[in-house]
């Protein structure tokens, strides 16, 4: 069922066992579970069907510290949530995500890195990444790179590392269309769960006692105001919008809810790109023997193999997580060819001409060559049956190019000083906006270049070629700064003086207030949340169809 909340009455009492707010990945994962039960669900979310750009500007606010996009283009407030931002390419032309589970290594307490450590570990997790992997629809909870074969049966080669640094690991990815439409139609289409459009949540009631959520009040851009009472609520609107809630709820207790120890907002965390260098080949003949590291699809679905650290490795030397993916790349004058010959082509369209103009025809011939045959071989792609895979698959392509340029990930640090805020200034909704202190510390830049200089030392032990590295700790380079990958600002702990969230992911001191997504995550890993957030949303249902006498 859906409901716009502007057809809602003013003052309107609306009642129901669940509520969850947010319609992102979380939260359609929690209202998918509760599909033909007993229990009558609202999942309440701020947008509407459709972008809009006046609700959209409600996540707006103001980021302190290193640089960093604007917030207003990291989250999306609509039906679906962020996975309308989804960009990675899972297939030729098709955006998706990256599904990987955290390793083991992610969820235990590690000296070198302070306040690490999850309640429980990945063992426990495997179940509900197993059933994510059914909510994503990607193939079986398997990430061996010994099972991947390509589509005519021959296995792919990994690359041949030396020793017990360094191995090969796949991800898989999923497609943003189960998220954007298809799981929000099927909800619609329920009868024990209501879809709320249009209805921003302002405020977090609880009773006297501030042991229990009574209601929370809901407002309309156009000023209406409505109240939705419930048994169970369940904070779902991501890593910095969980944690602006809890603190906004201060009417009834000064700090915010659930942050009697100063820890809502806490831990923000971040999973920063950064561009390591280009990988010189020995040989040529690199370039036909990883089609593994390039996307494609293999048992059905589209995946990828990455350069991962060994765990055992990463706890002797007292390293973060991390992992690196490879990039074909031509000579840096055929990448300046073809920079040239776009801006060429768009100065000659609007008849501009200059001096430039000379200067661009000349790099434009210089790597005249690789403009032929990237220009031949994009035309070869648009033919049915061709469109599949990035670079690999087409026999002649990858002679194109010259070199692989190493983009990696890293882990960050929690840190409590890197935190969200209530601001100084007010959405339209007349709410304080968000400000957000983040940056990377000494801890995270020292751990780049130690990560750094042992990829470049087994690149070499291994014969497969030289890595030249790019960034160093005085000049990071990044390809994204941030993924929109917001981490830890209500952190979970079996202790309130340490999280925010209990390891069911309740609210320490409020029984019937729960938070789904990885502003739960103690720490952040290496593998891309998205996973780890479905599974946990799928746990937290079972854990409410258990406690909920509802």
């Amino acid at each position: 069922m859906l409901i716009d909340a502007h057809d809602l009455p003013e003052n309107e009492v609306l009642e129901k066992d669940i509520c969850v707010i947010g319609s992102g990945p979380a939260g359609l994962t929690l209202a998918l579970e509760f599909l033909n039960r007993k229990q009558e669900v609202c999942l309440v979310e701020s947008g509407g069907l459709n972008f809009d750009e006046e609700t959209q500007e409600l996540a707006g606010g103001e980021v302190i510290g290193d640089p960093y996009p604007s917030l207003s283009s990291l989250r999306c407030r609509q039906l679906g949530g962020t996975s309308h931002y989804w960009e990675a390419q899972a297939g030729y032309h098709n955006p998706g995500f990256r599904c990987l589970p955290l390793d083991d290594i992610d969820f235990e307490e590690r000296s070198w890195i302070p306040h690490s450590g999850w309640p429980f570990k990945k063992i426990h997790l495997d179940p509900f990444y197993e059933r994510a992997h059914k909510v994503c629809q990607i193939g079986s909870y398997s990430y061996g790179v010994n099972n991947q074969e390509d589509e005519e049966d021959q296995p792919d080669q990994p690359l041949p590392f030396k020793g017990d640094c360094l191995l090969t690991k796949m991800s898989y990815y999923g497609f943003r269309k189960p998220f954007t439409s298809q799981y929000p139609e099927k909800i619609r289409q329920s009868k024990n769960v209501t879809v709320l459009i249009h209805a921003n949540v302002i405020d977090i009631r609880t009773n006297e006692s501030s042991n229990q959520v009574e209601r929370v009040k809901i407002a309309c851009l156009q000023g209406k105001q409505f109240f939705l009472k419930a048994k169970i609520f369940v904070l779902a609107t991501g890593g910095i919008e969980n944690a602006r809630m809890l603190l906004l709820a201060n009417h009834q207790q000064k700090e915010g809810l659930g942050n009697q120890h100063d820890l809502v907002g806490r831990f923000f965390m971040e999973r920063p790109v950064v561009k390591s260098g280009m990988l010189v080949p020995r040989t040529k003949q690199l370039f036909k023997t990883t089609a593994l590291y390039d996307v494609k699809e293999l048992q059905g679905t589209p995946a990828m193999a990455w350069v991962a650290m060994q765990q055992d490795f990463m706890r002797s030397e007292h390293l973060m997580n991390n992992g690196a993916q490879l990039f074909p790349k031509p000579l840096p004058r055929q990448i300046e060819a073809t920079r040239s010959a776009r801006k060429l082509f768009t100065l000659l369209k609007k008849r501009q001409f200059s001096d430039e103009t000379t200067q661009l025809v000349i790099a434009s011939l210089r790597g005249f060559d690789y403009l032929v045959s990237a220009g031949f071989w994009s035309m070869v792609r648009r033919f049915p049956g061709l469109q599949r895979g990035d670079w690999s698959y087409l026999p002649y392509e990858k002679q194109r190019f010259s070199l692989f340029e190493v983009i990696y990930q890293i882990e960050q640090a929690p840190n409590p000083n890197n935190r969200v805020v209530l601001g100084d200034t007010l959405d339209r909704l007349g709410l304080p906006r968000v400000k957000v202190n983040w940056q990377l510390n000494d801890i995270d830049i020292q751990n780049i270049e130690r990560v750094q200089d042992i990829w470049k030392a087994e690149f070499k032990k291994a014969g497969i070629g030289d890595l030249q590295l790019c960034s160093s700790k005085d000049n990071l380079i990044f390809y994204k700064p941030a993924m929109a990958h917001h981490i830890g600002t209500t952190r979970m702990s079996d202790s309130p003086r340490y999280g925010v969230v209990d390891a069911n992911c309740c609210v320490h001191g409020i029984a019937n207030l729960f938070v789904a997504g990885s502003s739960v995550f103690p720490t952040a890993g290496y593998a891309n949340p998205t996973l780890t957030i479905i599974a946990l949303a799928l746990r937290l249902a079972d854990h409410i169809k258990t406690v909920a006498k509802i």
